[in-house]
């Protein structure tokens, strides 16, 4: 039953890739969201047991991976620098799959899907010939897309739905996650687990949170609806990103949208003042987030210092990196690979990744984005695309320290690769030439007399 299920989520995919549609990025969005979801259902009511390599788990990286076909076949469409930027980070990929292959097999095959995932979401959404029209739409659908996310969150903390139930007992997250009991867990939602579900929601809000044309139905509201969750998931690190964009978007743009920020720390002063108080286990909920006026105390800040301080030495003494397949998904459960890399540190874990060849190679590309985004808005550039991609940008860089942002499908990616679409170019300012002078005839001059 899973393969079949595995094939409907993937047929349609392929139609909208072979037809080069532009709903195909809006599809993504919903696969991404859901496919975990759809899985537990199948495991729980079909296999009657957890699979930890369920083809429906794979869904994501498939339907992302069809993103490359319509995206490389309008490589040409690419400005010469958005061009450069695709090949810096094509050169990062091509290292470290080539030293992830040596150390980690198939795991790297697996690892640089996940990068490709996000990568292609970049390429399309910067090679596709569209309007802005179209490219609000992507938006609002990761916005939809969260939207359920968020509402079958509630319901999942609320009840404890069997099916989610045997997942987490299936993989020994009980404690982990809470106790099985409502309003006793954290909530994950449809997601893989609730940092991924945490970062979904919160990726989704920042755009709406940032101007209206982004803003989906109930607006402001649903993304208070969208954070509620966010604090449900018990994961903190996605309020520093969300509070970074938010805060340099009108740090960088000469004040432009304060109004906009204003309003949302307002909604967020009342909804934590009041709206905490009222929603069911809002002690443990408080708990959690005190921890973060101690961060100086808590372990999930040292632990990541502690990586950090350990992880550049050990960068200089590795200039090849261990490759792909080194950390996440693809280590270890994928690979059996001996040789584990570096998590919980972006940066570190980029260049153990990639090597010095790729990590420069991957920042210089970050930078280029930033130079290109830059150059626009100064030849008069005035789309909120490359004013709020720079906040996007910026922010991810900061958060990188606490974890790689980068490794895997997310709507920022999406934003950058739209802010390098031709559709953000300036408009080419009019040139006035002076008409060319005419010849001076005899009978064009005035006659003079005798005395001048």
């Amino acid at each position: 039953m899973e393969y079949i299920i595995a094939i409907l989520i993937v047929l349609p995919a392929f139609f909208l890739a072979a037809s080069r549609s532009s709903y195909l990025l809006d599809y993504v969005f919903f696969v991404v969201a859901l496919n975990r979801g759809i899985r537990r259902l199948v495991d729980y009511y079909f296999n009657g047991a957890f699979n930890p390599l369920s083809m429906i788990s794979l869904t994501p990286l498939v339907v992302s991976a069809l993103l490359l076909f319509p995206a490389f076949s309008n490589f040409h469409l690419l400005t010469p620098r958005s061009r450069k930027i695709a090949n810096l980070i094509m050169v990062a990929l091509a290292h470290g799959m080539v030293i992830g292959i040596m150390n980690s097999g198939v795991g790297a095959v697996y690892s640089l899907g996940e990068w490709m995932a996000g990568f292609g979401a970049f390429l399309f959404a910067a090679t596709a010939p569209v309007s802005p029209r179209t490219a609000d739409r992507w938006l609002k659908s990761s916005g939809y897309a969260a939207l359920i996310v968020a509402v079958y969150g509630w319901y999942q903390y609320l009840t404890i739905p069997p099916w989610d139930a045997f997942w987490v007992t299936a993989v020994n997250f009980v404690g982990y996650l809470g106790q099985l009991r409502p309003t006793e867990m954290s909530v994950f939602s449809t997601m893989h687990e609730r940092g991924p579900c945490a970062g979904f929601l919160a990726w989704a809000a920042i755009p709406m949170i940032l101007h209206p044309r982004w803003r989906i139905v109930g607006g402001m509201f649903t993304v208070a609806l969208l954070f509620s969750v966010v604090l449900l998931t018990m994961s903190r690190s996605m309020f520093i990103i969300v509070g970074l964009v938010v805060i340099l978007q009108p740090a960088l743009s000469k004040g432009r949208g304060m109004g906009r920020v204003l309003f949302f720390a307002a909604l967020m002063a009342i909804g934590g003042s009041y709206g905490l108080e009222q929603m069911p286990g809002a002690e443990r909920i408080q708990k959690r987030l005190e921890t973060v006026a101690d961060i100086q105390n808590d372990g999930s800040f040292q632990g990541r210092l502690e990586i950090f301080t350990h992880g550049i030495p050990w960068i200089l003494s590795h200039p090849l990196g261990l490759g792909l397949g080194s950390s996440g998904i693809g280590a270890g459960r994928i690979s059996g690979a001996a040789k584990e890399g570096w998590c919980d540190s972006g940066y570190i874990e980029v260049f153990s990744q990639f090597g010095w060849i790729g990590g420069i190679a991957f920042f210089s590309a970050m930078a280029q984005i930033w130079s290109e985004l830059t150059r626009r808005i100064k030849l008069g550039g005035k789309d909120p695309f490359l004013f709020t991609a720079r906040a996007v940008l910026l922010g991810c860089l900061v958060f990188l320290y606490v974890g790689n942002v980068f490794g895997g499908f997310s709507l920022f990616w999406v934003f950058l690769g739209i802010s390098l679409n031709r559709l953000t170019m300036p408009a080419p300012r009019p040139r006035y030439e002076a008409p060319p002078a005419q010849p001076v005839m005899p009978w064009d001059v005035p006659p003079t007399s005798a005395f001048g």
